[in-house]
């Protein structure tokens, strides 16, 4: 009950007259959401409500109205207050956060967006996408991925620490004020030590109000500015983007190459590794530095002369699609801004749907439709590995690098099986003793 009171605390803080007697109403209307057959109405004291906002860090109400923020009517005057905040830090130490939605299924087939084609649809499942990076492009911070399902069948026996993201669900799978606070928790736990600037966009999920924290300072961007000043939706989202779906058509090629009947439709699993490669690997430290001084958000910043090409990889990602024969193949352009994708932060709910929210949140479910991968053992990994050396070992121009990597995996494979060899003869030798 608590979390959807909070929920709806943060998502109107900045839109009604907020009250503690209107908290203690939507604490009363949240129980009998929850518990439609009791009869009685349940009571909540002044004593939970002072409780209450101390457990949230909530120290007073801002009226409907108040900014708090300079109101500069000027954009260009807002820009110059921008740069003015932004020159006090270095570039390492000013990050952008943005989120941005992912149909991780979706086909380059403009036909399928509009009419069904032999049994079959565009499929819009998604996923939301949290981007993060400093200025110089010296860190890109781990991606958070929300989704829809709490636990996916495919996460079922899955090391989530080994995917360097986090997850987490909700029945839209948006951004949501809890998950912001909590992200912005996280990332001030990482800075330890440090002082950072956050920039962030005036999503309605961003609250403003989040106390306690000690590295990080939180800044938002005017909200009729932020397509224009916000390095993540000036280039960085778009490159990650191509890399992603780049990645995503090469596997869908491959299983219509190894006769699978629907390689497209991949799982949750499937598409987050995508997306952590797309970002760690494929995502450059010049992209995002020159998306940021393409937003001219520190003074004294230019346009970049040599903006890094990226055509090999969008040529690369055109053969691909052409390779798949879509009847009516979509552009590059239209495949990485396609509509209602970047939808990502959720609009302002109402009671019910934050109940529904925060419910379904806390909910084993499990997606139906995807596709079952199967658990790999050690033996087939071993012998796997043993194939990918042979195989690299006789391509012409193979680089060292991929070479060395195989036998990183090889060694850790082998250490493990060691191991376990270990552990088994002495279990074996113990339970010989009387």
């Amino acid at each position: 009950m608590e979390k959807v009171v909070y929920e709806w605390f943060l998502q109107y803080q900045d839109r009604v007259n907020m009250s503690g007697e209107l908290i203690l109403q939507k604490a009363k209307d949240t129980m009998k959401i929850l518990y439609p057959q009791q009869e009685s109405e349940h009571q909540f004291s002044q004593g939970w409500l002072e409780k209450f906002k101390l457990r949230h860090g909530i120290k007073s109400f801002r009226r409907f109205g108040e900014s708090g923020s300079v109101d500069v009517q000027d954009m260009e005057k807002k820009l110059e207050a921008i740069r003015e905040k932004i020159d006090k830090f270095p570039m390492k130490d000013v990050f952008n956060m943005d989120e941005t939605g992912l149909f991780y299924r979706l086909q380059a087939d403009h036909s399928l967006a509009t009419k069904q084609l032999e049994g079959k649809k565009q499929d819009k499942e998604r996923l939301t996408v949290v981007i993060c990076c400093n200025e110089d492009g010296s860190e890109k911070i781990p991606l958070w991925i929300i989704g829809k399902y709490a636990k996916p069948r495919c996460f079922k026996n899955v090391n989530m620490s080994s995917l360097n993201c986090h997850y987490r669900a909700n029945k839209r799978a948006w951004m949501t004020s809890v998950i912001f606070e909590e992200y912005i928790r996280w990332f001030d736990s990482r800075m330890h030590g440090r002082r950072v600037l956050f920039v962030v966009d005036n999503c309605p999920a961003h609250p403003k109000n989040i106390e306690g924290l000690q590295n990080v300072e939180l800044f938002f961007l005017p909200p009729n500015m932020t397509s224009k000043i916000q390095p993540c939706d000036a280039g960085i989202i778009r490159a990650f983007k191509m890399h992603y779906r780049r990645r995503f058509y090469r596997q869908v090629l491959e299983g219509y190459e190894l006769g699978q009947s629907d390689p497209s439709k991949i799982n949750v699993l499937e598409a987050i590794n995508f997306a952590v490669s797309a970002w760690t690997i494929n995502v450059h430290q010049d992209t995002i530095a020159n998306c940021f001084r393409h937003c001219k958000i520190r003074s004294g910043d230019v346009l970049p002369r040599n903006l890094e090409d990226e055509s090999v990889d969008i040529r690369e990602l055109e053969v691909v699609i052409n390779n798949l024969g879509y009847r009516n193949r979509m552009d590059v352009n239209s495949l990485l801004s396609y509509p209602g994708e970047n939808d990502s932060c959720s609009e302002v709910q109402s009671l019910e749907e934050i109940v529904s929210t925060v419910l379904n949140g806390e909910d084993e479910v499990e997606d139906d439709e995807e596709r079952h991968v199967e658990v790999v053992t050690r033996k087939e990994a071993i012998v796997a590995s043993r194939t990918l050396h042979n195989f690299w070992l006789h391509v012409e121009n193979t680089p060292p690098e991929i070479v060395d990597a195989i036998r990183k995996i090889r060694d850790e494979l082998q250490r493990e099986s060691t191991f376990q060899k270990r552990q088994t003869t002495l279990e074996s030798y113990f339970t010989k003793l009387p």
